[in-house]
């Protein structure tokens, strides 16, 4: 070999190492090297790469790490609607023994957390937020409702295997739904915008204190005074009446002794998105954050002087969603229920439509062509195998068709997730990539350039293995992410085949050109870097 080449590949080690530990800079040192070539590394393109786009059926939504919740519309991807359900459970798994005698509710709400960090706090202790994972500022109806649907565990018709509840399955769920009346919702405060006019309010949430006998205290200015500052997220007053009904009316409380009677008796909360004006407000949402508090009085000590308990004011917590860390302390099932319009047969012309939510649309990426020879390789992967080529990177690009998408920018995916589609797994360099993040297998979406945005993965040790150790030359698969670091597979409806779970996470989409489009700059490239063995 060489002096230049065995400088190379040194050189290359080099810049491997300083891009492992600052993966922060992917894509300026990606495109450094890919630009001016600093290094003298020879470049090959691919030049055939064959993709064609399809869809699953319908997604598993059982336990997702994030739900979505809300409507958002998009000028080339239609209407999502949004929709969840999710048991709630008793802390630590204790009964409702806490319960003193004579329990009267004063009030039953929801509080699920947003996303958020403080980013400022003035002298009277008020914060502001940053709030993060909320799409549009719009409005539309909520109703919220008991749900009558059993959460089974395991499937009784297939050997008590996990049970999957799928996304596509709203008007199951619509059918055993109650509410006061049977079907009036339970979140009927009197402030429209916990129901008709519901927002996602960004502000910090205020809890005032209350006398004894319900007054409100007042601090020094005469004002309401806080008692407590919560992070911004949803707060929705329920109908106590209604609970009070369910659990406390004939001491009915007293025989729920634990979570699986529980979750038999009161099957959880359904909360229903109802299109109401046209306007775009989707949040996604970590339910295990989340809670249903009973604020209640009961019978306490009893009173020297009238012989009768005080009534003392309490509450109770109950956990709602599912954390599947080790450290978990809610169990509670929850499902997302993903309505959608958009139709792949009517769109997928000249480009790759990706979108994920109910149906994962993707792509398939099959590179180097056909094997003409029959040699058991493609041949343009055997030519390059005879060439006796050292790989020093390969970098496979596709570009955004702004052209389709349009001029939303709020709802384009950040990072889509590229992996071996024949056998639902990672690739090599996904699993050699130890950023936390896995920027350095996936540098996610590059808006530096206004006019050209695009997604750039690093597949080196994927092609490395075609060429060294006569890896399966399987297709790829792309699809949107919500988050790189989550590769698990998730089952879709009536098929064996598998789609990656932080597609289902994420309801939106995006547009891309496909390998064979006009515009020769911004069509899809696999770009090899090497150096000549001599």
């Amino acid at each position: 070999m060489r002096r230049k080449s065995i400088a190379k590949i040194l050189l290359f080690s080099a810049l491997s190492v300083t891009i492992v530990s600052c993966e922060q800079e992917f894509t300026e040192m990606g495109s450094d090297i890919i630009g001016n070539d600093p290094f003298g590394f020879d470049k090959y393109v691919v030049q055939n790469i064959e993709t064609a786009n399809g869809e699953t059926t319908s997604a598993n939504t059982r336990n997702l790490p994030v739900n979505n919740f809300g409507v958002y519309t998009h000028s080339a991807f239609g209407k999502t609607a949004a929709h969840f359900v999710t048991q709630i459970e008793m802390g630590d798994n204790n009964d409702l023994s806490s319960f003193g005698d004579n329990p009267v509710l004063d009030s039953v709400y929801v509080y699920i957390p947003f996303t958020s960090s403080v980013s400022s706090t003035d002298s009277d202790g008020n914060k502001s937020y940053d709030v993060s994972n909320i799409y549009g500022s719009g409005k539309f109806t909520l109703n919220v409702y008991e749900n009558g649907y059993f959460l089974r565990a395991t499937d009784p018709n297939n050997e008590f295997e996990t049970q999957f509840y799928y996304a596509d399955e709203k008007p199951m769920f619509d059918q055993y739904k109650k509410g006061l009346n049977g079907s009036d919702r339970l979140n009927n405060a009197a402030n429209t915008a916990q129901n008709t006019e519901f927002t996602f309010n960004k502000s910090e949430i205020k809890l005032y204190a209350y006398n004894a006998d319900g007054t409100p205290q007042l601090d020094d200015d005469g004002n309401p005074k806080v008692k407590e500052r919560i992070a911004p997220g949803i707060w929705l007053d329920l109908d106590k009446n209604y609970f009070q009904d369910k659990f406390f009316a004939n001491n009915k409380y007293k025989s729920i002794s634990n979570n699986a009677v529980l979750k038999d008796y009161f099957r959880g909360l359904y909360f229903e998105v109802v299109d109401a004006y046209n306007q775009n407000a989707l949040a996604q949402l970590n339910l295990s954050q989340g809670k249903v508090v009973f604020v209640y009085k009961q019978d306490g000590t009893v009173d020297s002087e009238t012989n009768q308990p005080k009534r003392e004011r309490k509450t109770y917590e109950f956990s709602i969603g599912y954390d599947s860390s080790t450290s978990a302390t809610s169990s509670a099932t929850t499902v997302n229920l993903l309505e959608s319009n958009f139709d792949l047969e009517n769109n997928s012309v000249g480009n790759l439509w990706l979108k994920g939510g109910n149906k994962t649309s993707y792509a398939t990426i099959s590179l180097f062509g056909n094997d003409n020879d029959n040699s058991g390789k493609a041949d343009e992967l055997e030519t390059i195998i005879n060439n006796n080529w050292l790989i020093n990177q390969a970098l496979l690009t596709v570009y955004v068709d702004h052209s389709v998408m349009g001029l939303d920018t709020i709802s384009v995916p950040k990072q889509l997730f590229l992996y071996d589609f024949k056998n639902n797994k990672i690739l090599a360099d996904y699993t050699n990539d130890t950023s936390t993040d896995k920027s350095v297998f996936s540098s996610g979406l590059n808006t530096s350039n206004s006019s050209v945005h695009k997604y750039q993965f690093r597949i080196t040790d994927h092609i490395n293995n075609l060429i060294q150790k006569d890896s399966t030359n399987v297709p790829l698969g792309l699809v949107v992410a919500n988050d790189i670091t989550n590769s698990v597979m998730n089952p879709v409806k009536t098929t064996d085949k598998k789609t990656p779970v932080t597609a289902t996470m994420n309801p939106f989409g995006t547009v891309i050109y496909a390998p064979d489009a006009s515009n020769s700059e911004l069509k899809m490239k696999l770009e090899i870097y090497y150096t000549k063995e001599n």
